[in-house]
């Protein structure tokens, strides 16, 4: 299985989501789960897919 770090906090994670914020500039980044959820609450959030190390 593999796994990838999250952009924000740098956890170990199989399933991670492409997010893109205004923060982030026009770059796409993947996040975890909790990054995720938090990153919503922001204005002009977009959610691009999700990647699963497992399906790989």
């Amino acid at each position: 299985m593999k796994t990838k770090l999250c952009a924000h906090c740098q956890t170990e994670a199989t399933t991670l989501y492409r997010i893109q914020t205004p923060a982030e500039g026009k770059g796409w980044i993947f996040v975890c789960e909790s990054c995720c959820i938090k990153a919503k609450a922001r204005p002009s959030y977009r959610y691009g897919g999700t990647w699963q190390g497992y399906r790989h």
